[in-house]
């Protein structure tokens, strides 16, 4: 079972990775997933493209009780950053623990 997260809570990003059809994976570049106990719970990536090409996109995707939700999106100037938002928001929630 996840403990409430806390300041000192480490997360670990993992590098986006894509199954196709042929079974074979795909590795995303500059895209990063954060795993919690199996569940996607946040996702950065680098924009490529448009008025927001080089910046990084950033979203939160559960919520607490570990239900699928948008808990925040956002943008931001470098991964760094994006990362650190997801981060506070699932600090701020205070714990993932199941309902």
């Amino acid at each position: 079972m996840l403990n409430p997260p806390s300041d000192s809570m480490n997360f670990r990003w993992w590098r986006t990775a894509f199954t196709r059809i042929d079974g074979v994976v795909d590795i995303a570049e500059d895209d990063w997933s954060l795993m919690i106990d199996g569940l996607s719970a946040a996702r950065i990536y680098r924009v490529r493209g448009g008025p927001d090409d080089g910046r990084w996109f950033w979203a939160v995707q559960i919520g607490p009780g570990r239900v699928p939700f948008n808990s925040g999106t956002g943008n931001a100037d470098g991964g760094r950053e994006a990362r650190e938002a997801c981060e506070a928001i699932l600090r701020a929630m205070g714990g993932l623990e199941s309902a």
